[in-house]
């Protein structure tokens, strides 16, 4: 069997959205990134990492200095999708390649993948001085992994960060 080769962008949402009973006091941001993840060709049955600035491939910086816990969430929008074939949300993952300044509990242990899902998944849990208005850095970096017997195109998806502050 022939390998094809299949060609994979991811397309970034940033968005700060707050959720049910949620008050935007704070900040988030994507710090020297892009807004396009972009895998490029992969083969069927091929893992990959996206780490293009040395060790993660995104920096979200936050900031809140009200006091309360906020947390970092993220869910694949849209899951790749080229014409009718789709590969599923759960071979993507986030891994925390590093926290700086923060003091909070991220879900799955720094280095440790966590799948993303079409559904809301916690990254990161603040704690300690992470409200005090000290800067957290949250570093990223992705794993894309294609099916046995995916069909070949060009995929895209469409992922939304988010920083929530529960009142």
């Amino acid at each position: 069997m022939i390998k094809k080769p299949i060609f994979i962008i991811l397309v970034f949402m940033l968005l700060i959205l707050p959720e049910a009973r949620s008050f935007a006091a704070f900040e988030m941001s994507l710090a020297e990134g892009f807004q396009t993840i972009d895998f490029g060709t992969m083969q069927m049955d091929e893992k990959k990492s996206i780490t293009r600035k040395g060790n993660y491939e995104h920096r979200f910086d936050f900031t809140s200095d009200t006091g309360r816990t906020w947390y970092f969430k993220t869910h694949m929008m849209r899951p790749f999708t080229s014409a009718q074939h789709s590969i599923p949300a759960e071979n993507m993952q986030w891994i925390v390649e590093q926290v700086v300044n923060g003091g909070g509990l991220v879900s799955n242990s720094v280095g440790s993948p966590g799948n993303f899902s079409t559904s809301p998944v916690l990254i990161y849990t603040s704690s300690g001085n992470d409200s005090t208005g000290t800067t957290v850095q949250i570093k990223l970096k992705y794993n894309l992994k294609i099916p046995e017997y995916q069909a070949a195109g060009s995929y895209t998806a469409h992922i939304r960060f988010i920083m929530v502050e529960v009142l």
